[in-house]
């Protein structure tokens, strides 16, 4: 079987490093309201902003608390036992055929019962 996550993780990290080596000329300056980087690589301002986004993300989904649609139901009581059941009355037939007759009963060449027609009448 082959690790797909495993590749798919190299795959990306490949890319990733191919992204980093062509980017690492481009220089940019940062500027922080009162403090200003001079010439940091794209990439780790890229690198930066992504962990600062993740930490943040973090943050807010562990400070939340469920909603209350979101909070669990009330667990059901439990089934009976199958001993604790009542036994069926009628044990030798489970079901019983009705005398009606069906239109696939009847014999080819003669109408069948009638239903009752839908929607509205023509004529």
């Amino acid at each position: 079987m082959m690790p797909w996550k495993l590749l798919a993780f190299i795959a990306v990290m490949a890319i990733v490093l191919v992204f980093i080596g062509f980017n690492l000329d481009n220089r940019c300056d940062i500027s922080l309201v009162f403090v200003t980087f001079p010439a940091v690589p794209v990439v780790i301002t890229i690198l930066v902003t992504y962990i600062l986004g993740l930490l943040s993300a973090l943050v807010l989904s562990i400070g939340r608390r469920p909603s209350s649609s979101r909070r669990r139901a009330a667990p059901r009581p439990a089934a009976p036992a199958v001993s604790d059941r009542p036994e069926r009355l009628d044990a030798e037939a489970p079901f019983k055929p009705t005398a009606a007759p069906e239109a696939g009963d009847a014999p080819a060449g003669e109408p069948g019962p009638r239903r009752a027609a839908k929607g509205k009448k023509r004529g």
